[in-house]
């Protein structure tokens, strides 16, 4: 499995703005071949907001194709709501385990 990892900072004020177009493109995402997450965190209050956006894809090629023109909108309008210069890596998932009433159906090792 492969992630796409951003970082970026929120604006001022923009936390609700910035979460609502996360939620936009969430089903852009679910219907794209091979996506298997997303995982969206910042920081908390008090602090410089650092958002951080994970999602994660079967395999590299996926991760790739998922870069639509109508993906590419919606993080352009994501990026609206935060400062300039945001980082986007390509990362390989090592490990993946989230709680369900199954364990071994949420582990993933590499």
């Amino acid at each position: 499995m492969y992630a796409r990892v951003w970082k970026a900072n929120i604006l001022p004020g923009k936390v609700e703005e910035f979460a609502a177009s996360i939620n936009f493109v969430r089903p852009l995402l679910r219907k794209q071949a091979g996506f298997r997450g997303l995982l969206v965190l910042h920081t908390g209050p008090g602090e410089a907001l650092e958002a951080t956006v994970l999602s994660v894809w079967s395999s590299i090629d996926d991760l790739r194709n998922s870069e639509t023109p109508a993906f590419q909108e919606a993080v352009l309008s994501m990026l609206t709501f935060c400062e300039r210069r945001p980082v986007m890596r390509e990362e390989v998932v090592v490990l993946c385990e989230f709680s369900s009433d199954d364990p071994d159906s949420t582990i993933t090792n590499f």
